[in-house]
């Protein structure tokens, strides 16, 4: 991975504005994070009361372990950066992909009993706690953060830049912040406009048990398509 961005490393002459604006385009690509955005529409429609803390508590674990991340690689993190190289050697994420993608296809194909559906939607946590929170917060991270070329790329560039520490740490918590951005959209209108907010995700709640199992099998089977080829294109490259 060293080798890499090094080899997307631009002259050490660059214009500090440039090397910005290249630095806001990684941010902008990072904003869609697949774990980060699911994990706050899941909060949205189960847990309206408690979002404000349960997301914060989420996003806070997240950046939290991008920042320190970036601390590390800008000060001389190289060693880190061949270790992250190394774990994403292995393609956990892509099979992690292939492997969720297959077993959600043959899901689809599974015509369940009506007991059988009550019994898996409630495993499906309604309630969560601050450490359940937590824990997941982590768990998002250490999936997602293997992945974040954009990230350490930024973060590289910045020790190419004639600035010094204290803004380029700005920088990157700048960067982590719009990172998160679409959450903290999100959990805006949530304060701003709660009521309007909360009759439209009640409707999609109304939508979602009304939902025949056979279109959600169907719905079921076009994600796991989507998973598996994900996840086998990154192996096979």
């Amino acid at each position: 991975m060293i080798e890499l961005i090094e080899t997307m490393m631009p002259s050490s002459s660059i214009d500090i504005s440039l090397a910005l604006l290249i630095i806001s385009i990684c941010a902008l690509v990072d904003i869609l994070s697949p774990g980060v955005l699911a994990i706050t529409g899941y909060l949205l429609l189960t847990q309206p009361n408690q979002l404000s803390s349960r997301l914060f508590v989420f996003l806070l674990v997240i950046q939290l372990g991008y920042f320190m991340i970036g601390l590390l690689l800008y000060f001389g993190g190289d060693t880190l950066l061949e270790l992250i190289g190394k774990l994403s050697e292995f393609d956990f994420i892509n099979w992690f992909y292939t492997i969720t993608g297959t077993l959600l296809v043959l899901i689809s194909f599974i015509k369940p009993k009506d007991s059988t559906i009550e019994r898996l939607t409630s495993w499906i946590p309604r309630q969560t706690t601050i450490k359940g929170i937590i824990i997941l917060g982590i768990i998002v991270f250490l999936i997602e953060f293997v992945t974040a070329l954009p990230y350490f790329y930024s973060v590289f560039l910045l020790n190419h830049l004639s600035i010094n520490s204290f803004s380029s740490i700005f920088v990157i918590i700048g960067y982590n912040l719009v990172m998160v951005l679409p959450s903290l959209l999100l959990l805006g209108i949530s304060i701003v406009f709660n009521d309007k907010l909360q009759h439209f995700l009640k409707n999609i709640r109304t939508k979602l048990n009304e939902v025949p199992i056979t279109s959600l099998l169907v719905a079921i089977g076009v994600i796991g398509a989507v998973f598996f080829n994900i996840g086998i294109r990154g192996i096979l490259s």
